[in-house]
């Protein structure tokens, strides 16, 4: 029957090949100019899995009580110097705050009320130290808050050094932390950088091994029907910090992270991945059939079969599902590897049939003879691409709809396109076999049996293997580790930082968010358990003592009268040059601790280069000195005179993101160790949930959707496998065969696994695609094999002929485009090339060598007897 309607269309096309090929144009432009003015790209990655599921119900009841935390940019600002963080970051806040681009912008760490109450949500014994290295600094800070020049300054010191060389007292304990200071903010005046000094940092004299953070939380406005949904969120920050003009900018590290750069980042290397392997894909298969076919002729058809094909199925895309999505944009860069599959095996025939034969008949023995088997390939790799149509996953889903059209299309257009082609075009050149084609023949001649019995026995050894393989359902898994918004991510979870990848509670009340925190607390995957309370200072009252006595020892600085009276420049260089001489005279006739040593012997010399200097120089010095250390005097003046807060006392931006209206309070749970690995997100993720069913956050999302995902991938294959069965059952008559055809494609899938086990490379919400491909792409090979083996008379005949040198060609230039993925940034798609490339190899292997040996051994089908 199909021989018959076969035989009859072929002839039509030959009849009317040159109206054949015009209508082919006009159909493939009306498609492509529908393709193109239609395209829609759908990039919200929350859409490529539907989940309709209890846990996604509990993360949207959340984000709609806590919007703030939902899909936010983390602006990270670090460094040695705290204040220097600080300011920095309230800069850039603004300057963000600023941009219509963003919805929300937090900066709890600089504002107003922070930057009040600073002091007292410093670490007990941390500000103990702190408040000593004030009564060490008492007497500069006096010195500057009485005189309007440098007097009072180079007073006190002068003062301290003659006291000391005369022995009514010892060196003041704080004299060096300000020699330090004042030698620093010379050298800065003698290169004349008018930079401010951060003399917050020079007075509490900071840890140089610490880290300070400061985070800007930024939402911004998401356009999900373009390919970067976060394109300007992310282009907004670094505008932001492109015009971020601050003396310490370049004093600071910042950096970028957070779901929305994580998943922008993401999505621009997967778009600019598949734009280079499509480019590089179109090169490598030119190269494959040069070398593999060497006929210009059947090259121009097989291209112009797969161009053709590939602007059917984009329209096709547009016309059935409406919309590309960011998993099934990369079929259009498959298409070029599966849409030569079918024109190949076409090409190939008629180049056999052409040498014994005339035009039209080496066309209709083509058509006739393979036109079932590519019918037939079509329908069983649309099933293997369809089969996750019914799953959740919706972007696999979607992605199998267009995959699987795009088998049909390709079965069409190779059937019309590539008779209409050869009826109008010269003959190609005679054809060559396989290039290894007489060795293999010789070998499955020889030794049909031990390579057949050999494959099964390979079979058991990668299956063993293969039960290793494991999902990796981390979202984590397939972004960049070395991208800055991974490596800062890490980072942030190391420091104990609430991120994307912290879980949230909401409590009933204060006192619910009380009781549950000392049961989370006790999980080992857990590290820190934050409620609203815990946003409050601790042991206030004893900070507030420790307040109170610095206030009470600066009173008088900041009470001071301010002497207006200006200093001369020779009378400043007067003071420079006696206080030079009388450091060098101690230092000479005393001993002195080294590091103090040290300091004095700075300052010495730096006093005798200012006052060599310019009146430029030693004015700057001024400015640097003494406006800043007023400014810093009145933040003092209020920082000590704070009086205890409660939770209402907070701003109320922060109030929002700790408690509701109604009083349910938030309890955010950081992680103890870094979750990227999936073992350590699975374990604190199910340990909490363990405690708290309602809890939310990412970690809940991707073990969700994981499971989400191995339903989809398990549904898929039973579906696929399945129902491929049963149409080669029906086609093939024999279940010995089809059960054959089914054996290389199985061990594909456990060469895969087994592979990804020994290199350390696991599924992936990306790379778990490629077992479907598997089936849908092997399919083809073992019917071509089968029934090309089914009409000849020996296993040497098969060999020989044109089938396993398409069958050899088609993989072949399936696994060099494929192979292009190797190139991406993108892990996702690159694991996605690594598998392929086992894959399609381990295939092509099977099919040509074992395939043949064990239809030669098991076959019960059909099959021509030899004369």
């Amino acid at each position: 029957m199909i021989e018959k309607f076969l035989y009859a269309w072929t002839a039509f096309v030959i009849r009317r090949a040159a109206w054949v090929l015009f209508a082919l144009a006009c159909i493939t432009l009306v498609a492509g100019i529908y393709a193109l003015t239609t395209f829609k790209m759908n990039s919200n990655t929350a859409q490529l899995i539907r989940q309709e599921t209890d846990w996604r119900r509990i993360h949207n009841e959340f984000i709609d009580i806590f919007p703030q935390y939902d899909q936010n940019a983390f602006v990270v600002v670090s460094g040695q110097k705290p204040d220097l963080v600080r300011q920095v970051a309230r800069a850039l806040g603004d300057e963000i705050s600023a941009s219509e681009t963003f919805r929300t912008v937090y900066a709890p760490g600089v504002s107003s009320f922070a930057e009040k109450y600073t002091l007292l949500f410093v670490d007990t014994e941390d500000l103990d130290s702190l408040v000593s290295k004030l009564a060490d600094a008492q007497p500069f800070l006096a010195a500057v808050a009485r005189d309007h020049s440098l007097r009072g300054v180079i007073d006190l010191l002068q003062d301290a050094v003659s006291e000391a060389l005369t022995g009514e007292e010892e060196l003041p304990a704080g004299l060096g932390q300000v020699a330090d200071s004042l030698s620093r903010a010379i050298a800065q005046a003698s290169r004349g950088e008018a930079t401010p000094i951060s003399w917050r940092d020079e007075l509490f004299q900071p840890s140089e091994d610490d880290t300070y953070y400061q985070l800007v939380f930024v939402q911004g406005r998401q356009d999900f029907g373009v390919q970067l949904p976060n394109q300007q969120i992310m282009a907004g920050i670094k505008g932001a910090l492109a015009r971020l003009e601050h003396p310490f900018r370049d004093e600071v590290d910042i950096r970028v992270t957070g779901q929305v750069p994580l998943e922008h980042s993401e999505i621009e290397s997967a778009v600019e991945s598949a734009s280079l392997a499509g480019t590089l894909a179109l090169f490598v298969l030119a190269c494959v059939l040069i070398l593999g076919v060497r006929s210009a002729k059947i090259i121009a058809a097989t291209y112009l079969a797969m161009a053709t094909g590939m602007i059917w199925t984009a329209a096709l895309a547009m016309l059935v599902v409406g919309q590309f999505n960011t998993i099934s944009i990369i079929f259009l860069v498959m298409f070029i590897g599966l849409g030569v599959d079918f024109a190949l095996h076409l090409c190939l025939r008629f180049q056999e049939a052409a040498a014994d034969e005339s035009r039209e008949e080496a066309i209709l023995d083509m058509a006739t003879s393979l036109g079932p088997a590519i019918i037939l390939c079509g329908i069983t790799s649309a099933i293997g691409f369809l089969s996750f149509a019914p799953t959740n996953y919706t972007g696999l889903a979607e992605m199998g709809i267009i995959s699987g059209g795009g088998m049909i299309v390709a079965v069409i257009i190779s059937l019309t396109l590539i008779p209409a082609l050869f009826a109008v075009l010269k003959l190609p050149r005679p054809s060559a076999g396989l290039p290894f084609g007489h060795a293999l023949a010789n070998q499955l001649r020889v030794h049909p049996r031990g390579i057949a019995y050999g494959t099964l026995g390979l079979a058991a050894v990668l299956a063993i293997i293969a039960a290793q393989s494991r999902f990796d359902y981390s979202t984590l898994a397939i972004k960049n580790p070395e991208s800055v918004a991974m490596t800062t991510l890490r980072e942030l979870i190391e420091e104990e930082m609430i991120t994307d990848y912290a879980l949230y509670y909401v409590a009933d009340d204060l006192e619910a968010a009380k009781r549950i925190k000392p049961v989370l607390e006790a999980l080992d995957s857990v590290s820190t358990v934050t409620t609203p309370e815990d946003y409050l200072p601790s042991d206030q009252q004893d900070k507030l003592y420790l307040l109170d006595d610095a206030a009470f020892l600066l009173a008088g600085t900041f009470n001071s009268l301010l002497n207006t009276e200006p200093l001369p420049d020779g009378e400043l260089v007067k003071m420079l040059t006696g206080l030079t001489q009388d450091l060098q005279t101690y230092l000479s006739a005393h001993q002195v601790e080294p590091g103090l040593s040290a300091s004095l012997a700075e300052l010495a010399l730096s006093l005798r280069g200012l006052a060599a200097d310019s009146p430029a120089a030693r004015q700057l010095l001024t400015e640097l000195v003494l406006p800043p250390l007023r400014k810093e005097l009145s933040w003092l003046q209020e920082a000590l005179a704070v009086m205890p807060i409660a939770l209402q006392d907070l701003p109320q931006e922060t109030q929002a993101r700790l408690l509701t209206n109604d009083g349910r309070a938030l309890v955010a749970i950081t992680p103890a160790e870094d979750v990227v690995p999936v073992d350590a997100l699975r374990r604190f993720t199910t340990e909490v949930l363990g405690v708290v069913p309602e809890v939310t956050g990412r970690p809940v999302l991707d073990l969700g959707i994981g499971e989400l995902v191995m339903d989809a991938f398990t549904l898929a294959i039973s579906i696929a496998v399945t129902l491929i069965f049963i149409i080669l059952l029906i086609t093939l008559r024999s279940i010995v065969d089809t059960l054959l055809v089914f054996i290389p494609l199985s061990m594909t899938a456990l060469l895969t696994l087994a592979v990804s086990v020994v290199i350390d490379l696991p599924l992936n919400m990306a790379n778990i695609v490629v077992i479907p491909l598997i089936f849908g792409l092997g399919i083809d090979n073992g019917i071509h094999m089968v029934q090309r083996f089914r009409h000849s008379h020996t296993v040497e005949e098969l060999v020989k002929s044109s089938t396993p040198k398409a069958v050899f060609l088609s993989n072949l230039t399936t696994l060099s485009t494929f192979s292009t993925l190797l190139v991406s940034s993108h892990q996702g798609i690159y694991s996605i090339g690594v598998l392929l490339a086992v894959g399609i190899s381990g295939l092509m292997l099977l099919t040509l060598i074992s395939l043949p040996a064990l239809l030669q051994t098991f076959s019960t089908g059909p099959h021509l007897s030899p004369d």
